[in-house]
């Protein structure tokens, strides 16, 4: 069986699980020294992880390339990982800019992404001002 075989079998069971709005993270990756870029990878999957476990659907790419590359060796930069970036932001309805993560301003992979968004008309929000909604929306309660 296909899977456009499966998707049409099963159209009405996945529409009834209520499909939500794919999060698109970008974060700063790169950079000169090893351990940053670990701390880069470590910081963007626990903010995955945290949103993932509150039922939103989220993809980091920086989680998903950082893990591939220890699997197999292939370039870690920006060009080699751009069309990959690309072609599935394209597929997300919001991208989060991972602001809270030192060195986002700074990264090309961030500004383009955000620029490709912007040219695809996919929504754009900042962590730390999503925190801040979160937050004061807890605190009227």
């Amino acid at each position: 069986m296909t899977i456009d075989q499966i998707m049409r079998e099963h159209w009405s069971e996945i529409m009834e699980t209520k499909i939500k709005p794919v999060i698109y993270l970008a974060s700063p990756y790169s950079h000169p020294e090893k351990e940053v870029m670990e701390e880069n990878f470590e910081k963007v999957s626990q903010i995955a992880a945290d949103l993932t476990s509150e039922g939103y659907i989220v993809f980091s790419p920086i989680t998903y390339g950082h893990t591939l590359l220890q699997f197999r060796e292939m370039p870690g930069d920006w060009p080699f990982w751009a069309s990959f970036c690309f072609s599935l932001l394209v597929k997300a309805d919001n991208l989060i800019v991972c602001d809270t993560i030192e060195g986002w301003d700074k990264s090309r992979g961030v500004d383009e992404e955000m620029s490709f968004a912007r040219d695809h008309g996919i929504k754009i929000e900042f962590l730390s001002k999503l925190f801040v909604k979160k937050t004061k929306q807890n605190t009227q309660r």
